[in-house]
């Protein structure tokens, strides 16, 4: 399913897992969503050294960023 909606299937999985989280009842629910929180930092290394740091505390943002990423190396 995840080859026909066009995304990987970790893109897939993680959404999937959202939903169901959004499914469930209180208070189940309530902990489940505290889970899906995502926080990572992205670092650009260059000649040993950090260039940037961004912050990334959504998922859907950090998909959109490897995405411009990977086009940008291209």
């Amino acid at each position: 399913m995840w080859r026909a909606a066009g995304v990987s299937y970790l893109r897939y999985t993680n959404e999937m897992a959202t939903v169901l989280r959004q499914c469930l009842r209180e208070p189940y629910r309530e902990k489940a969503l505290a889970k899906d929180a995502t926080h990572l930092m992205e670092k650009v290394w260059v000649n040993g050294s950090v260039q940037s740091k961004t912050l990334i505390d959504d998922l859907s943002k950090g998909f959109e960023a490897a995405g411009t990423s990977a086009e940008a190396k291209k």
